[in-house]
């Protein structure tokens, strides 16, 4: 399983494993060929309702998605978005999209107006799937910014009702999955990947990306019940249903968002074996009251992902499973799970490369770099990546001539192949797992009257485990600007997580380059050492 590395291209492979799935077929066909494997077994327990789905239900109902769809006229290439939570038909629905070719990207269901219309304008959808809770968001989203006005269907709702859609057809004996054509080419699932430079770009990712990426036989199968809260647009959500249905390992589903007390009601209820938590949920769930008397023995494995993990959060879990330990490692939206501690934990360590993975750290001028010289973290996965939909520039800017994809992030690699990240070449935030471009909030701000210039910056919780976006503001000469009118604006245009929880603060200047650029960095010290010496 260890990764190994070649001393003349400076480069470092994990384990080489063809897999076990076809990459020419589509995504849907392995899909449906997999639930057809075990047809009593239960794939999917809702948390909310109770309600069990075997394998051959959900392979049914994704069949009559897939009829129903195409008898409305819905063909292979046809864009689809999806801003929903984890109800109990998101799942057969993913399957007949993917068994038809119809591309979905998968938004956030809490996305403000901006973000929503934003990746909507990108991909122009001809069919959406929303909640009752978001309707009235994504229908103004769509005024804005799709040209031809796509219909609507609402997942558990009496009007337009997704889920009639999964309604029987009479046909569905005699079903039979189409060839789709080139499946490296054939883009399967479009995620939402923030930007350095603003709002966020649409990762394309093909069918072969996706069958080769859960295909290749080595997986933690037969483990029992995988959970996490991450809905769709999370890349975590989407992997744990595909993880689900490939390997055949019942998923547990709940609408809600994450709480303590959400947590743990489920944790009582069902036999969770295969965890997924961002480091700040596990760290608000381990201080609650409930830890002490929780029913920790099911838990095998429990993973922490989407922001660096404290060794104290990891020591703390380790601590209350009596039958499990905690994992971490490095994933993204464009390459999907790149590393992991599994098979070896170090501090700091964001573990070992994944199958068929690749990388080597360069220098500033691209010269690849030996173990242990820092520099940035450029990967490769078997099956060559898409890029970004509708968005030649950034694909260009991320992926070389060569393939390579430019991740912004900065590291070296040891003697064993362990992964450290020391710093981001990126700006980006990271606030409970969600992704926030500095640039997307600093233009919020600086629309402000009295704002004459502004900087934003991420303030480490108390956890440190997410980043608290902070505004550094310059006062246009005259104003009387607070920090409750910043506050207020804001807070009243962007999404909860977008929100400044790290406050406002005002400057007589922001410290700049000679050229006039502003030092992000510099200016984030600057506001720690006021925040330190304000506590002291």
């Amino acid at each position: 399983m260890f990764p190994t590395f070649n001393p003349e291209t400076k480069v470092w492979s994990g384990l080489q494993q063809p897999p076990i799935y076809n990459p020419e077929a589509s995504f849907g066909q392995v899909l449906l060929t997999t639930l057809n494997r075990n047809p009593a077994k239960v794939i999917q327990i809702d948390g909310d309702t109770g309600r069990s789905m075997t394998c051959e239900e959900m392979r049914l109902r994704a069949i009559r998605g897939t009829q129903n769809l195409t008898s409305l006229g819905y063909k292979q290439g046809d864009m689809v978005a999806m801003a929903c939570a984890n109800s109990e038909n998101v799942a057969p629905m993913v399957v007949a999209l993917f068994s038809i070719g119809m591309p979905f990207n998968t938004l956030a269901p809490n996305y403000g107006l901006d973000d929503m219309a934003h990746m909507m304008g990108i991909t122009q959808p001809k069919l959406v799937f929303c909640d009752v809770s978001n309707y009235e968001t994504v229908k103004e989203a769509i005024n804005l910014s799709v040209k031809q006005t796509p219909e609507i269907y609402v997942f558990e709702s009496d009007v337009k009702s997704a889920d009639d859609l999964l309604k029987e057809t009479g046909k569905e004996i005699m079903f039979f999955p189409p060839y789709l054509g080139n499946s490296r080419n054939l883009v399967g699932v479009i995620l939402c990947s923030s930007g350095t430079t603003g709002l966020a770009k649409g990762v394309s990712l093909s069918h072969a990306q996706l069958i080769a990426g859960f295909g290749h036989g080595i997986a933690l199968s037969n483990l029992g019940l995988v959970f996490n809260f991450s809905p769709l647009y999370w890349a975590t959500g989407l992997y744990f249903l595909v993880y689900s249905l490939v390997n055949g390992d019942p998923r547990l589903i709940t609408r809600k968002s994450f709480s303590e007390n959400v947590f743990y009601d489920l944790l009582e209820k069902y036999p969770i074996r295969f965890l997924f938590t961002p480091p700040s949920y596990a760290y608000l769930a381990l201080r609650h009251p409930r830890a002490k008397t929780a029913k920790w023995s099911s838990i095998a494995f429990w993973t922490l992902g989407g922001s660096f993990a404290p060794e104290t959060i990891r020591d703390a879990i380790d601590n209350v499973l009596p039958n499990g330990r905690s994992f971490t490692g490095l994933g993204n939206s464009e390459i999907g799970s790149i590393t992991s501690d599994m098979w070896k934990r170090k501090p700091k360590s964001a573990g070992q490369l994944l199958p068929n993975m690749f990388a080597k750290i360069i220098d500033e001028d691209g010269n690849a770099l030996t173990n242990g010289e820092q520099g940035e973290l450029l990967l490769k996965f078997r099956e060559s990546i898409l890029g970004y939909y509708n968005n030649p520039e950034g694909t260009a800017a991320a992926i070389d001539a060569e393939g390579w994809f430019h991740t912004g992030d900065i590291g070296y690699f040891d003697e064993e192949g362990c992964l450290f990240l020391t710093d981001r070449k990126k700006e980006l935030l990271k606030y409970m797992g969600y992704q926030i471009s500095p640039t997307d909030l600093e233009a919020v701000v600086s629309r402000i009257d009295g704002v004459e210039q502004v900087c934003i910056v991420g303030l480490p919780d108390q956890d440190g485990t997410s980043d608290l976006p902070a505004a550094v503001v310059v006062k246009a000469k005259g104003s009387t600007l607070t920090e409750e009118d910043v506050l207020r604006t804001v807070h009243g245009q962007v999404a909860d997580y977008k929100k400044l929880r790290g406050g406002v603060f005002f400057l007589a200047q922001l410290p700049m380059t000679p050229t006039g650029k502003v030092l992000r960095r510099r200016v984030r010290e600057v506001i720690l050492d006021m925040s330190n010496g304000s506590s002291e």
